[in-house]
C-alpha cells in the first residue's frame, strides 16, 4: 500500500490523503481530492506544491490545475546502493525558488505518523495492511493532529481559521451527527 499525503507547511494542516497502490489512478485520485479541498488557484494566487521525484505527480497536477497557476517543484534523493549521495531540486511548473523547494516538513510529518501508527512503519509484521484499516487510522490521526495537538497554543485548525478552540476526544465523540450536516 502507498499513501499520498497533503500537508500545508505554514500552518501544519494535514489536508488529506489517498491510500492505494502506487500507480497513476491513485495519484490522480489524490489530486482530485486535493483539488476539491483547496481554493482554486489563479495566475495571481498560485498554488505551490513540492513533492518527491514521483513522475506521476506531473501529469496529475496538470490535469487538475492550469500550470500557469501552479508553482511545482520536486526534490529528488539520488541514491547509490540505498545510500543517499545527493539531493536535486527542480522547478517543473512556474518559478519556485530552488532553495525553497523542500520536503523536510512532510518527511518529519511522515516520521511522526510512523511513530504513532504502527501500520505505517516500513517493516510492520503484526497485522494485515488493508486499505480500509489504513484509511480509518489516517482519519483518526488527522482529527487528532489538526484539532487537538497544539504548538505555541494553537492547533493547525485554529491557524487555518477552521475552529476557534482546541478540541478534545469528548468534543469529537459526543458531537451530534445533525451538527455535522
Amino acid at each position: 500500500m502507498y499513501s499520498y499525503l497533503a500537508y500545508k507547511r505554514d500552518t501544519q494542516l494535514f489536508i488529506g490523503f489517498t491510500v492505494d497502490k502506487w500507480n497513476d489512478e491513485t495519484c490522480h485520485a489524490f489530486y482530485a481530492m486535493l483539488a476539491s479541498r483547496l481554493r482554486f488557484p489563479t495566475r495571481k494566487r498560485k498554488l505551490t506544491i513540492y513533492t518527491d521525484g514521483n513522475k506521476q505527480n506531473v501529469t496529475a497536477i496538470a490535469k487538475y490545475w492550469h500550470t500557469d497557476a501552479v508553482r511545482y517543484g520536486l526534490r529528488k534523493k539520488i541514491k547509490i546502493n540505498q545510500k543517499i549521495v545527493g539531493i536535486v531540486s527542480e522547478a517543473i511548473f512556474g518559478n519556485p525558488a530552488l532553495d525553497k523547494i523542500g520536503i523536510t516538513q512532510i518527511d518529519g510529518f511522515c516520521s511522526k505518523l510512523r511513530e504513532r501508527i504502527s501500520c505505517f512503519t516500513r517493516k510492520a509484521r503484526s497485522f494485515a495492511k488493508r486499505k480500509t484499516g489504513l484509511e480509518n487510522r489516517l482519519e483518526i490521526f488527522s482529527v487528532q493532529h489538526n484539532f487537538m495537538e497544539k504548538k505555541k497554543g494553537k492547533t493547525p485548525a485554529i491557524r487555518e481559521g477552521i475552529t476557534p478552540k482546541i478540541w478534545d476526544w469528548s468534543t469529537v465523540l459526543h458531537r451530534r451527527l445533525s451538527d455535522l450536516t
